[in-house]
């Protein structure tokens, strides 16, 4: 273990940059070696420097989370938008596919900047952010567009409610096997949540919703929830199908 990391140090001090950008991890995490956010900080921003979106994003998490420095939304931001701002055709620290996910996520964090105020508040900013998110894959960044559409929940940021829209997302998101997204579906078509009940497609997205059997339902984002809230609404489901199967019979 010792042996690699020394030799991390050694090629990260001969400007190998994909060494700074492991040495940078191994700094920020410590679990291999003492952890020092301002060595990390500096072999990040080093590594930013050549448009690697592996340093970008990191400086930028560290700014938004505060490790190691004064929080620093206005530093967030900059780094972020330098992350998603990339656009080499071969990336000297990461994969391909390793860069897309850095700017994905680079987008959701800019999304939740402008929805939340911390940088600025910018609701159409916002909005574009995560729908960006969502085209990389971020497919929670989808559901939370539908969650913030959706007339049923109250008004956190200041977004026009739109059912259609609510209803578009929510759709979007649901083609990934995105549990909360079936859930909500369940409930609009048959609660008739400001649109007309629609006991079809209650009952499609009811038996999508209750055939997801994961002990927890886990995203590839690693976005999960725990097994007693899924349970609830599964209860909460089951009642809502009960009550309808109960009114047609009648």
């Amino acid at each position: 273990m010792k042996k690699k990391i020394k030799e991390l140090i050694k090629k990260s001090s001969e400007g190998d940059l994909k060494s700074k950008a492991r040495l940078g991890f191994e700094y920020w995490s410590g679990q291999k070696i003492d952890q020092d956010f301002n060595l990390a900080m500096k072999l990040w921003k080093e590594v930013s420097k050549f448009d690697e979106p592996f340093g970008s994003f990191n400086v930028a998490t560290m700014y938004e989370r505060g490790d190691g420095v004064k929080q620093n939304y206005k530093k967030a931001h900059e780094f972020h938008e330098h992350c998603i701002s990339s656009k080499k055709k071969r990336y000297l620290t990461c994969k391909i596919s390793s860069a897309h996910i850095f700017k994905r996520d680079s987008h959701f964090s800019l999304g939740e900047m402008f929805f939340l105020g911390n940088y600025k508040k910018n609701i159409k900013k916002g909005i574009y952010h995560y729908e960006k998110a969502f085209e990389l894959g971020h497919f929670h960044a989808c559901y939370l567009l539908g969650f913030f559409h959706d007339k049923s929940v109250a008004n956190f940021h200041g977004i026009k409610k739109n059912m259609n829209k609510a209803i578009k997302y929510y759709k979007l998101s649901a083609k990934f096997n995105y549990f909360p997204s079936f859930a909500k579906l369940c409930m609009i078509y048959g609660l008739g949540e400001n649109v007309k009940k629609n006991i079809n497609l209650f009952n499609f997205y009811y038996k999508k919703a209750m055939s997801i059997n994961n002990k927890i339902i886990q995203t590839k984002l690693d976005i999960d929830d725990k097994q007693e809230q899924i349970n609830s609404i599964r209860l909460n489901l089951k009642k809502l199908a009960k009550t309808i199967r109960k009114n047609n019979e009648k």
